[in-house]
């Protein structure tokens, strides 16, 4: 087993939970999860201190679940409606 293996095994449970506090559709959060476990194994041995390790998982997944919500950011309509707002060349008029 290697070490991305090994770090997975222990933390993905862990991992699940902390996003299911943020993110309430499972299948976003098993999206989420696979985008963490790809970039600890694609940054893992950019990781200087084993010691940080645990800190450093978070940080990930903080970071995966605020680019979630930047990309879901709802979006409004605007009606047609919607009055124009006056500008200095209307006021000169």
């Amino acid at each position: 087993m290697n070490t991305s293996e090994k770090i997975w095994l222990e933390y993905h449970s862990r991992l699940r939970a902390f996003i299911a506090t943020k993110i309430s559709d499972a299948a976003a959060r098993d999206d989420i999860l696979q985008e963490v476990f790809l970039k600890m194994h694609t940054g893992l041995a950019s990781l200087k201190e084993r010691t940080k390790l645990k800190s450093w998982l978070y940080q990930i997944t903080r970071n995966a679940v605020i680019e979630y919500f930047r990309a879901h950011k709802p979006t409004v309509e605007l009606p047609e409606s919607l009055p124009q707002a006056k500008t200095d060349t209307d006021a000169g008029a």
